[in-house]
């Protein structure tokens, strides 16, 4: 299941930023959107599944207060649901009434890739994932 959560979410990447690469050519589809979104809620629940039945540790330990807040284990899964599943969906499904420039768009959509990128780097690269067996 960790196998099936790391390819959805790098189709999540592709998707955004195919995305991003859409706005910047005026081609958008409604199709493309709403897929995006419903592989981002079905990432959202594969996540929620390997978090209840896998162990997460941490593989970088910075110092102690750092430690104890940036990698606690409940918070990076928050940064994770915040930067991968939250921003996308909401700036995808608010797109028409957020945006008020063409430019202010695609930075908004380039950040949302930005965003969605660090979320997949601390979940991949941060956390480890461990069966609870």
């Amino acid at each position: 299941m960790i196998i099936l959560n790391y390819f959805i979410n790098l189709l999540n990447l592709f998707l955004i930023f195919l995305y991003f690469i859409f706005i910047n050519i005026n081609f958008l589809l409604t199709e493309l959107e709403l897929s995006l979104i419903f592989l981002i809620i079905l990432n959202f629940v594969i996540k929620l599944y390997n978090w209840y039945y896998y162990k997460n540790l941490k593989v970088i330990n910075l110092k102690a207060i750092s430690k104890k807040i940036f990698f606690n284990e409940n918070f990076t899964k928050i940064s994770i649901f915040i930067l991968s599943i939250l921003i996308p969906i909401y700036m995808i499904w608010q797109r028409e009434s957020l945006i008020i420039d063409l430019f202010v768009e695609k930075l908004s959509f380039f950040l949302v890739f930005v965003f969605s990128l660090l979320g997949f780097y601390i979940e991949f690269f941060i956390l480890e994932s461990q069966s609870k067996k």
